[in-house]
């Protein structure tokens, strides 16, 4: 579904990514950890067409992205991105929703503008999304009128209602009040559980452990270690995976 090859990325002089190669296979759910700052958030928006990138190939779904070229990007290209976000949905830490518009509203509002569906279709799906996320009584309420836990499982509804083949979560708790976590993650290991391909990234480590097939330690732009939740978590072979374990999971280990 995703096949990354010799990624790479700076900001300015600072080289962050350095020869990235990843491959994520069809229905497979893969966990994105490591520390702040590591690349983690930036390489799901490289995947998504949200970020450029200095050289290397991403491809999703058989539709490739390259590096931009100096004379900017041609119609091609643009196609090619719009193509890639309509396969891969993304879900961001802050939940974006549109605050004049209710729950159903900003669900409907890319079916109907950007897949043409009509307005009773898009609704009709939309009132299905909400039923699966537990929230039927809120299509009519507006995000202010919604904790944060429901926002995010708004937001996931909307990305799903384009039905993407793909779902990116970058961080999706981590602007929540920890007892409303655990309602987003619910919504994330029903769709895992359904085979849907998933990246996420994510401080959660016991999410990551239960729910992933596989585990990418990213930090400073490089993965230093990747394999099966069970080999991260109880025999990472690299010292700098074992530091971040240590400090993330505060106790004394490997």
């Amino acid at each position: 579904m995703i096949h990354i090859r010799e990624l790479r990325k700076s900001y300015g002089s600072h080289q962050l990514f350095k020869d990235i190669n990843l491959d994520v296979k069809k229905g497979e759910s893969l966990v994105l950890i490591g520390p702040s700052g590591g690349g983690k958030s930036t390489l799901l928006r490289c995947i998504n067409g949200l970020e450029t990138f200095d050289s290397g190939e991403i491809d999703v779904c058989g539709i490739s992205l390259h590096s931009i070229p100096s004379k900017g990007l041609s119609a091609e290209e643009k196609e090619s991105i719009r193509q890639v976000r309509l396969k891969a949905g993304m879900v961001f830490q802050q939940f974006n929703l549109f605050p004049h518009m209710t729950a159903i509203e900003n669900i409907i509002e890319a079916p109907v503008h950007v897949l043409g569906l009509s307005p009773d279709e898009a609704h009709e799906r939309a009132r299905r999304l909400l039923e699966r996320i537990n929230m039927s009584g809120k299509a009519d309420s507006y995000p202010g009128q919604l904790s944060g836990g429901q926002q995010q499982r708004v937001a996931i509804a909307r990305a799903l209602a384009m039905k993407p083949e793909i779902m990116l979560f970058d961080e999706p708790t981590s602007a929540l009040d920890p007892e409303m976590v655990g309602e987003v993650l619910s919504v994330i290991k029903d769709l895992v559980s359904e085979g849907m391909t998933t990246l996420i990234a994510t401080h959660e480590m016991h999410f990551a452990r239960e729910m992933a097939d596989k585990v990418i330690v990213i930090e400073n732009g490089d993965i230093v270690e990747s394999g099966s939740p069970e080999q991260i978590f109880t025999s990472p072979q690299t010292e700098r995976t074992k530091t971040f374990l240590r400090r993330v999971l505060q106790r004394s280990i490997f």
